[in-house]
């Protein structure tokens, strides 16, 4: 791998025990200054990260302050060329509160926060392992830093600990294949598409389904490891 989306090294610290995502907006530059080859993952009393922190994003836990930048994501979201291509987001103050509670309930949704004021711009999501212990990777960009390479950098980073740590053989992720800033970031951390299927989250004003062509892509240990 080379630029943005190079391997790191994962150094594993001890997040301090007063420490709280609550400290919003705002979250200390805790690993002080770090180089593009290095990451930090921070333990809290527990084998399971609190936090993964990379030169320029933190990459944390969901909390239910996020409510209004979960909202302007969705509202993004739906005005972007991912509309109708996934399941609908509630866009309304009180369904993105909903969400938003939720997402802070659950260890395998992070939320990926810009620095130094750790504006949320993204997400990604460990979603199920399946039979042959590879894991479905989600993401949702914003689109103002769709291209820029930091949707790349999140993504390798949580690979790469999904490889190293979790002990994965594989990671793979459904996207709309006409949908290139969505896709791209996949495509560079070397990712490839292995099938493709007509698929449909919403459907037009006369209730008809709207179509369109998804895929399927996926990288395994191997083909990662020999990058």
């Amino acid at each position: 791998m080379s630029g943005t989306n190079a391997i790191k090294k994962l150094l594993f610290q001890e997040m301090p025990q007063d420490y709280s995502p609550r400290r919003l907006p705002e979250i200390v530059r805790l690993a002080g200054e770090l180089n593009r080859q290095e990451a930090v993952v921070y333990r809290q009393g527990t084998a399971r990260p609190v936090l993964f922190e990379i030169e320029k994003l933190v990459i944390r836990r969901f909390v239910p302050e996020d409510a209004p930048a979960v909202q302007e994501l969705a509202i993004d979201r739906h005005h972007s060329e991912m509309r109708n291509r996934d399941h609908l987001w509630p866009t309304d103050e009180q369904g993105c509160r909903e969400a938003t509670k939720w997402f802070s309930s659950q260890e395998n949704m992070w939320a990926v926060c810009l620095k130094p004021d750790c504006r949320l711009i993204g997400m990604v999501v460990f979603n199920t392992v399946d039979e042959r212990n590879m894991m479905d990777v989600g993401h949702v960009w914003h689109t103002q830093y769709w291209g820029g390479g930091l949707d790349t950098e999140a993504l390798s980073l949580m690979v790469q600990y999904s490889f190293e740590v979790l002990e994965g053989d594989g990671v793979f992720a459904y996207n709309p294949l006409d949908c290139a800033p969505q896709i791209a970031p996949l495509l560079e951390l070397g990712m490839v598409v292995t099938e493709t299927s007509q698929a449909s989250f919403a459907r037009d004003e006369k209730g008809e389904p709207i179509y369109f062509v998804g895929c399927k892509l996926v990288l395994e240990r191997g083909r990662w490891s020999a990058q």
